[in-house]
């Protein structure tokens, strides 16, 4: 046999070997890197769309519960969660205790992080730019609705006054005659 043959036979029996030994080694312990931020805050977003997918569906007077339970968790303990838990309440549509303005004030008072942004300030910067601007459209549509009001007005006046005047040529026709 060829010293090359006999090389090749070798090689892969080396290795093994090599392979075998560093597995037996004792005290080298693989590492596991530590759950990261955004592990947790994966999972504070996880809780809060199953939170708001929970109230969404609840009953009125079931949902007037949670909201006090929610309001006085805050009030106690100003974390993230439970400020997030009360701003989609406050935001839900339909309900008695709807607040844009305090939802929009709490995203606005809550802790800004010196730390790169996270999923959960992501939402919060989302959310309250998407309530700014429904503010500024619920301004518009109130403006509106006030110059509809305005005009309607305006209209019934002209009309009693076009009215008057027809009124006026046909005694003035009728005196002719």
């Amino acid at each position: 046999m060829s010293s090359g043959g006999r090389k090749l036979r070798i090689l892969p029996a080396m290795m093994l070997t090599l392979l075998t030994a560093c597995s037996i080694i004792p005290g080298i312990q693989p590492t596991v890197a530590p759950p990261s931020a955004d592990v947790v805050v994966t999972g504070q977003m996880d809780d809060m769309m199953e939170f708001y997918e929970s109230i969404r569906k609840l009953p009125a007077p079931e949902l007037g519960q949670v909201y006090e339970t929610v309001k006085q968790k805050f009030v106690g303990n100003k974390s993230d969660a439970n400020r997030a838990r009360l701003v989609l309440l406050l935001i839900l549509p339909n309900t008695s205790f709807r607040d844009i303005n305090s939802a929009l004030h709490l995203l606005n008072e809550w802790p800004r992080e010196a730390q790169p942004t996270t999923n959960l300030q992501s939402f919060r910067n989302l959310l309250a730019a998407l309530l700014a601007d429904q503010q500024r459209l619920h301004h518009n549509v109130e403006e509106l609705s006030q110059k509809l009001k305005d005009e309607q007005k305006r209209v019934e006046t002209l009309k009693s006054q076009i009215d008057a005047i027809k009124s006026m040529e046909k005694n003035l026709i009728l005196r002719e005659l």
